[in-house]
């Protein structure tokens, strides 16, 4: 057999060794209660500032613009998941009251015959369907002749 021309060179350790070390992160900022009491009263009447608005704000808090930049970040984003979950629960109140009312309806005997449990999971306006035949001024109507 005939020798390489080029001894292949050995790699000792793991490739990513001779690499330098990552930096620190930064640790958590902590805001004071007043700090976090004014940038929350700040939100609540504006949810973007100007560039402007933000540097008063971070001088008049003692923070830097930075801070105060992602603090704002942040706080829309809890924000926007919040209004989220509140129209999801609303939502979901909706449909229970849509779903009591077809079964009020359907166990007094209007809106016709009850779906079946298929018809019900897949039908969009199930809940709707069963109101239809609901006429809630012709039961008082009978009543006074």
């Amino acid at each position: 057999m005939a020798a390489l021309a080029f001894p292949i060179a050995r790699r000792i350790g793991h490739p990513y060794q001779n690499r330098t070390p990552p930096k620190r992160k930064k640790p958590r900022t902590s805001f004071t209660r007043i700090q976090v009491a004014e940038l929350e009263k700040r939100f609540h009447k504006q949810k973007y500032l100007a560039s402007a608005e933000r540097a008063a704000l971070a001088r008049g808090l003692k923070m830097t613009d930075a801070q105060v930049k992602t603090w704002f970040q942040n706080r829309r984003t809890k924000w926007r998941r919040q209004t989220a979950e509140e129209r999801e629960a609303e939502r979901q109140a909706a449909n229970r009251l849509m779903l009591s009312l077809q079964a009020e309806a359907l166990s007094k005997g209007f809106g016709g015959p009850p779906p079946s449990a298929a018809q019900s999971a897949t039908a969009p306006g199930a809940p709707l369907a069963a109101l239809h035949g609901l006429q809630p001024w012709a039961e008082a109507h009978t009543a006074g002749c």
